[in-house]
């Protein structure tokens, strides 16, 4: 197989981002846990993922973006400041400053409120977002169902026996719309952590051996990062924090599953249908596409 000619500069970057997601292993005491969990709350705009390389090479950075992104808002970035890695769409990398190494005119509103009060609950779920998580639950042949329960129960996940999907969620029907929404991205979370299993299409890992402390860290910090992001107030903070107490031992999780479960549920509710699932597809259809070459005479 040939090896693809690969930069001393992107070397290096590559080299970096692997030192960084072996300090992000660290992450293993309630306390550093919640830290990650409170910097990634408070930067929406940055992917899930990214948001712990960059905890790990700053946890005081207030706001990043690329030096583009400061450009459309009226600002340059100091020379000589300090880059941060993040891993780039079809990357390798990309970097970004933090909003103290630019200089220029000062910030929108909504950007200085942002950074001046990151966890005022101003978030709201939309018809349209609620409709985007049902549309692309179903392509994932996700069966979404809202029944009577008990006011002390939310929801739940598991394998359908329906001919039409492979997964069924039930949850509360007299909850309101964010606690249903936040509950979904919980049992979602499950899915995607691979708590539940996986069909051999699905593009997720499948790790049904875990415990139960384990699966419901998982699945709750996945629902705290979804709503905590959007700007929601809900009950998943409180309930995370169970597991955060100071002197607890956290259960082996796997926070490269949290944060990746966390995006794809993120792309989930704004309309489009994860990444993952899009590569898986397009492999499919190379395949069939080679297939179809070979059977030429």
């Amino acid at each position: 197989m040939a090896v693809p000619f690969i930069t001393p500069d992107q070397a290096e970057a590559l080299s970096a981002v692997d030192e960084l997601i072996s300090s992000a292993l660290a992450y293993n005491t309630p306390g550093r846990f919640q830290e990650l969990m409170q910097f990634a709350s408070r930067m929406p705009r940055v992917a899930p993922y990214n948001t712990m390389l960059l905890h790990v090479q700053n946890p005081l950075l207030t706001y990043a973006a690329t030096v583009k992104e400061w450009a459309v808002l009226g600002r340059k970035v100091k020379p000589g400041a300090r880059p941060y890695i993040v891993l780039k769409f079809k990357g390798p990398v990309s970097f970004v400053f933090n909003i103290t190494d630019t200089v220029g005119t000062p910030l929108p509103p909504a950007v200085q409120r942002e950074i001046e009060d990151p966890f005022a609950a101003t978030g709201t779920v939309d018809a349209e977002a609620w409709a985007s998580m049902m549309n692309l639950s179903a392509k994932l042949r996700i069966q979404v169902v809202e029944s009577p329960m008990l006011v002390t129960l939310a929801g739940f996940a598991g394998q359908s026996s329906n001919g039409g999907a492979d997964y069924r969620i039930e949850l509360n029907e007299a909850h309101d719309l964010p606690t249903r929404f936040t509950t979904l991205a919980h049992e979602l979370g499950h899915l995607f952590c691979g708590h539940c299993g996986k069909r051999p299409t699905d593009f997720w890992e499948e790790r049904m051996g875990l415990d139960i402390a384990t699966r419901e860290l998982e699945a709750e910090a996945v629902a705290y990062l979804v709503a905590s992001r959007r700007k929601l107030t809900t009950a998943s903070q409180k309930y995370l924090s169970g597991y955060l107490q100071s002197g607890t031992t956290l259960p082996p999780f796997s926070m490269e599953h949290i944060l990746t479960a966390a995006h794809v549920v993120e792309e989930m509710a704004s309309g489009r249908l994860p990444a993952r699932e899009k590569a898986r597809k397009q492999r499919e259809r190379d395949r069939a596409r080679k297939a179809a070459a070979k059977a030429k005479p």
